[in-house]
């Protein structure tokens, strides 16, 4: 994606494209950019952001980051590029979820086997003392957890 191609696309998304273009500027619930495309499954926008020096870290009002959106978009793309651009894997939003938490939760199976591989951690709690495992809305899920757990303590 160009520098025209990028700016067309953070203004059709309502970001300010004025100069100095600001890559890390944020909309609505403190959103920016990277959170947006990642939401979306938009894995050109977001290659064309990381490529901008896009901030991985920056994380929403709901403490949720771009590798939280990636996951809720159910995007293997744009989660394995934000992995490789240094994405923190365990950061905990509001209610203590972690993006692996979150996947377990919600049975997405391929992204649970891509956080664990890539090192996330299955022993964080949501406040409510529940961890990936405990949320583990399918089998597979359930399973991958557990050899992570044994893997872990062994």
């Amino acid at each position: 994606m160009n520098e025209q191609e990028l700016k067309a696309w953070l203004s059709q998304n309502k970001f300010d494209i004025s100069e100095p273009l600001q890559i890390n500027q944020t909309i609505a619930n403190a959103t920016t950019p990277l959170m947006h495309a990642a939401r979306l499954g938009d894995l050109d926008a977001l290659n064309a952001l990381l490529a901008r020096g896009a901030n991985t870290h920056l994380m929403n009002r709901d403490s949720n980051g771009a590798l939280w959106f990636a996951c809720f978009s159910n995007s293997e793309a744009c989660a394995a590029a934000l992995i490789k651009a240094g994405a923190p894997l365990d950061s905990q939003n509001v209610n203590g979820a972690t993006a692996l938490i979150y996947c377990a939760s919600a049975g997405k199976t391929s992204l649970v086997r891509l956080l664990l591989d890539a090192g996330a951690y299955s022993g964080l709690m949501t406040l409510d003392d529940f961890t990936a495992l405990e949320l583990a809305a399918n089998r597979e899920c359930m399973k991958m957890l557990k050899e992570t757990k044994a893997t872990l303590h062994a």
